[in-house]
């Protein structure tokens, strides 16, 4: 089986600069997106850094269990994000949601900080593999009362990579199957787009860019209130 990818960032509607960083590392078999958070120039650098720093690991510890490093690496891309933070003042309290998926022989492993998420498109039914680390998806769930009293606090993160001396992140593993479609996005795609429509346009073929292009159009057309990212992830024979 093969990976094939892409991946598009768009600043949205309302925000002057973009804060959001996606991978497409295809020789490593991963892929990833950062949605930084900290105001001007602070939330990019968060959001790269993160990145970076889980690429170069990687990079480096090619050997074991792939989705095991990559969560270890999650957790470096932390510890170098509060150490960024406190050399530089302008940076401090920055920080950024990560998600990524990694190819591990035949699974795959979603590792995630945040509320940017993952959702896995498969037999024409698209599926969230990610639950998010905000307060209101952590203490409210699916209860339609408890959300609508917690809406003040729709977009507080309860876990990111930078807001503390540790994180953990959430770790799935999940067998690769051939015909599968993997989403990666930030908020500014799922938080305005409904998951019907994001299947929606998966559902109309395999122009991987042309999927990412649409989702981002209709994230936008909703308003586009935040940075948009999307990679998506196909499994092919």
């Amino acid at each position: 089986m093969k990976l094939a990818a892409a991946g598009l960032s768009d600043v949205g509607q309302e925000r002057d600069h973009n804060e959001d960083s996606y991978a497409v590392e295809e020789p490593l078999g991963l892929f990833i997106v950062a949605d930084g958070m900290g105001g001007h120039l602070a939330g990019e650098v968060a959001s790269a850094m993160a990145i970076s720093t889980v690429i170069e690991h990687l990079q480096q510890n090619t050997g074991g269990d792939r989705v095991a490093a990559l969560a270890e690496a999650t957790k470096l891309a932390n510890t170098r994000v509060i150490e960024e933070g406190t050399r530089n003042r302008k940076r401090r309290g920055m920080g950024s949601t990560f998600v990524a998926l990694i190819r591990d022989g035949e699974a795959v492993g979603v590792v995630h900080v945040g509320d940017s998420r993952c959702y896995r498109y498969r037999h024409s039914v698209l599926e969230r593999l990610t639950r998010d680390h905000s307060l209101i998806e952590e203490y409210a769930g699916d209860d339609p009362i408890a959300r609508a009293a917690l809406g003040n606090y729709s977009n507080m993160i309860t876990r990111a990579i930078g807001t503390g001396a540790e994180v953990e992140p959430e770790v799935r593993r999940e067998k690769l199957q051939v015909g599968d479609t993997y989403l990666l996005c930030s908020d500014g795609l799922c938080g305005v787009v409904k998951d019907a429509d994001i299947a929606r346009v998966i559902a109309k073929g395999p122009d991987l860019i042309e999927r990412a292009k649409e989702l981002v159009q209709i994230a936008n057309e909703h308003g586009g209130p935040d940075n948009i990212s999307v990679v998506l992830v196909r499994v092919d024979p």
